[in-house]
């Protein structure tokens, strides 16, 4: 078994010498699309050279491999940082083009979400084999822990709860709307200054 970042290595190693152009993004997805093969990796790589008529594009990988767009699990954690619902459902608008598979990208989602709370305890313990360490270590930085551990519950709670919705995007939706609206919203500042009594007053 190969990792991700060892095999992403020798592909961009070969296209580089092949002269083919190719997007790092869609390395990484054939890298881990390969499970720690390198012959599988290459004879996907092959297919992507086809599929992209020569070219090696994140775009395309994701429609060859039938997989969610990393770069757009990572906006969407970034409209829920801006607490921006309209940047939210243009994500999830993007998504919805290429008819994705919404249980897969809450499962992505999910896997995101532990990585940054990885990161809030244990900064070196984060992997690169989703070629985003450097992304991950920013938003555990920019993100409260309890903001991550909340967005985690309610994907997992929403990704049971996604085949009792009216169709899966509607579901998906009302998973983020949640995160949006439960979003806690940092601890209360305690007065540093005791309440002083009112006086009483008098009895008549």
């Amino acid at each position: 078994n190969m990792s991700p970042e060892r095999i992403f290595g020798h592909l961009q190693s070969v296209l580089k010498q092949e002269m083919i152009p190719s997007e790092e993004s869609a390395l990484w997805l054939l890298a881990r699309a390969a499970d720690g093969s390198m012959r599988d990796a290459l004879s996907l790589t092959d297919q992507a050279i086809a599929y992209g008529a020569s070219e090696i594009s994140e775009r395309d990988v994701s429609e060859m491999l039938g997989t969610i767009d990393h770069k757009l699990i990572e906006t969407l954690v970034q409209a829920l940082m801006e607490e921006d619902p309209k940047m939210l459902l243009a994500v999830i608008d993007q998504f919805a083009e290429h008819a994705p598979d919404f249980d897969a990208a809450l499962a992505d989602l999910l896997t995101f979400l532990h990585r940054i709370a990885v990161a809030q305890a244990l900064p070196e313990a984060v992997d690169n084999n989703f070629g985003d360490r450097t992304e991950i270590l920013s938003l555990a930085k920019q993100l409260a822990p309890e903001d991550i551990q909340l967005f985690y519950q309610l994907a997992l709670v929403g990704r049971k709860d996604l085949i009792y919705a009216s169709s899966p995007r509607s579901g998906f939706e009302m998973v983020m709307l949640r995160m949006l609206a439960f979003k806690p919203q940092g601890v209360v500042d305690i007065p540093s200054k005791s309440l002083e009594r009112e006086p009483s007053s008098p009895h008549i």
